[in-house]
């Protein structure tokens, strides 16, 4: 019995320090942006799921599409019908992993590479991106900016005003700001 009560104990001790490991939030942010002949493309989203366990370095993202709002309107309710096709394809997200010397006890800013497969419009591609971790007291925020090539994800480019925008990319910024998890 005596056995049984330490092993408890023990446990109880060590889930907090497990709990370290994963680190999450539900309002990260995501944006993308393309330069057009007619109007910019301009979209973001404040509420993307993010997750780190900072002892493997996996890494989720998972965005709701709808979610998405546009600078302009009439060209979000088209991105969504037209290209996104927010009803058909309703989330995008990212699984994989962090690489890098990064030491999650100490604080600063290191350089990462996140590796894994992005997963837009139905379709998944294995990518391999740099950003940036900072370690901060009880918080990592993750930053990210890179190109996402549009027929990639079998996404149509486009056309404003009978003009098809300028490349088939599309800039794309990602930030969050991760809490210990529970």
């Amino acid at each position: 019995m005596k056995i049984i009560i330490t092993a408890l104990g023990l446990l109880l001790l060590l889930q907090p320090a497990m709990a370290q490991k994963t680190y999450a939030t539900s309002n990260g942010f995501a944006s993308f942006y393309s330069k057009a002949p007619v109007s910019d493309v301009d979209a973001r989203d404040a509420n993307v799921n993010a997750s780190l366990n900072t002892s493997t370095g996996a890494l989720k993202i998972e965005m709701n599409m709808a979610d998405f709002k546009f600078r302009n309107r009439k060209m979000g309710r088209d991105a969504e019908k037209k290209y996104l096709e927010t009803q058909r394809y309703t989330e995008a997200g990212f699984d994989g992993k962090i690489t890098g010397d990064i030491d999650y006890k100490k604080p600063g800013t290191y350089p990462a590479t996140a590796k894994g497969v992005l997963k837009i419009h139905g379709k998944e591609k294995e990518i391999s991106e740099k950003g940036t971790i900072t370690v901060g007291k009880g918080k990592i925020t993750l930053a990210s900016e890179f190109y996402v090539r549009l027929k990639d994800y079998d996404i149509e480019t486009p056309s404003i005003m009978g003009h098809e925008m300028t490349e088939d990319k599309v800039l794309v910024k990602f930030r969050a700001t991760l809490l210990p998890g529970k």
